[in-house]
C-alpha cells in the first residue's frame, strides 16, 4: 500500500523531469561511458609504462581508476550545485527540491546512470 502512494510521483518525476527532453539523458549515457572507457585505457597505458607491476594487477584493482575519475567528476558538479548554482535556492524557485532539475543536472545523472551500468555488467571482460 506504501509503495503505491510513491509511484504515481514517481513516475511523474521521471516522464516530465527527466525524460522531458531525451537528447540530454541518452547523451551523456554515452558520453559517460565513452569517459570511462578513456579514462581506462588512457590509465592503462600510462600506468604500463611508468608503473612495472600494473601488469599484474588483477582487473578489477585496474579499474579503480574510473571509479576516482567518476568520485571527481561528481564531486565536482555537486559542489557547483551547492555553492555557485542558484538551482537549490529557496528563494529562486518554488515547490519541492526534488523536482527541480537542469541540463547540467540530467547530464551528471546520465554519467552517474552510466558508470552503474559499466560496473553492474562487468563491461570491462
Amino acid at each position: 500500500m506504501g509503495i503505491k502512494s510513491y509511484q504515481n510521483p514517481a513516475e511523474l518525476l521521471v516522464k516530465e523531469y527527466l525524460l522531458a527532453d531525451s537528447f540530454i539523458p541518452y547523451t551523456s549515457i554515452i558520453c559517460g561511458i565513452c569517459a570511462c572507457k578513456m579514462v581506462y585505457d588512457l590509465t592503462q597505458l600510462f600506468s604500463s609504462v611508468y608503473f612495472k607491476s600494473y601488469p599484474s594487477l588483477p582487473k578489477i584493482q585496474r579499474t579503480e581508476s574510473i571509479s576516482t575519475f567518476h568520485a571527481m567528476f561528481i564531486t565536482a558538479i555537486s559542489l557547483y550545485f551547492v555553492f555557485w548554482s542558484n538551482l537549490y535556492s529557496d528563494n529562486q524557485y518554488a515547490g519541492m527540491v526534488t523536482f527541480r532539475s537542469s541540463a547540467l543536472s540530467t547530464f551528471s545523472l546520465g554519467v552517474r546512470i552510466a558508470f552503474s551500468l559499466i560496473f553492474n555488467e562487468n563491461f570491462w571482460n
